[in-house]
């Protein structure tokens, strides 16, 4: 038989940086039509592809199948008090519910548009419902921080998720520009100045 050559297949393009990889949660119990929510300050997140597989010897050889799907999402965020994530996932916890999970890649690359919806576009994301595991809040001398496991039920789904420019700029940033004497407060707790807003 003749030797033949298929080639190779290389790709190329900038790496995604984890800054670029969003999580947001929702309550089983919200409402239609709820916005999702993008816990604050998330440091780290990671997803893991597990499960596990049949794995026996016969006679004509090693036979090997899938079994179980058992994906999962590690989130860690610095606590806020007034975050409502937290409180999803620490509710479901009590409770027994399971929360909605999204992680979202945000990245110009990989955005397609929206069609029929202007200045949205679509990004990939995988979708799970996840049971919250040990939900730890970890009060040290620095920063309290929260992490959380959601063991995702079934297995985690591919879509795409929308986003508007407006909405990436509010994740990007922690506030946004203003003018002297437009607004005073820190920037955790801006408040506009009545005078300058026309009220």
């Amino acid at each position: 038989m003749a030797t033949k050559n298929n080639g190779v297949k290389k790709f190329s393009g900038k790496a995604i940086t984890g800054k670029k990889v969003w999580y947001f949660i929702q309550s089983v119990k919200a409402e239609v039509g709820s916005p999702a929510l993008l816990p604050a300050f998330q440091t780290e997140g990671s997803v893991t592809y597990g499960g596990d597989n049949i794995d026996e010897q016969t006679k004509m050889g090693r036979i090997i199948i899938k079994s179980t799907d058992e994906h999962s999402i590690e989130l860690t965020q610095y606590f806020i008090p007034n975050d409502e994530s937290i409180k999803v996932v620490k509710d479901a916890k009590k409770n027994g519910n399971s929360v909605k999970v999204w992680r979202v890649v945000i990245d110009e690359t990989v955005a397609k548009p929206a069609d029929g919806i202007e200045d949205v576009k679509l990004y990939p994301a995988e979708f799970g419902y996840g049971m919250p595991d040990d939900v730890e809040i970890q009060d040290g001398d620095d920063l309290v921080e929260t992490s959380y496991t959601l063991n995702i039920i079934g297995k985690l789904q591919e879509g795409d998720f929308p986003l508007s420019n407006d909405d990436i700029a509010a994740i990007e940033a922690l506030y946004d520009y203003q003018n002297p004497g437009e607004t005073t407060g820190d920037y955790d707790a801006i408040r506009k100045n009545p005078v300058s807003s026309g009220k």
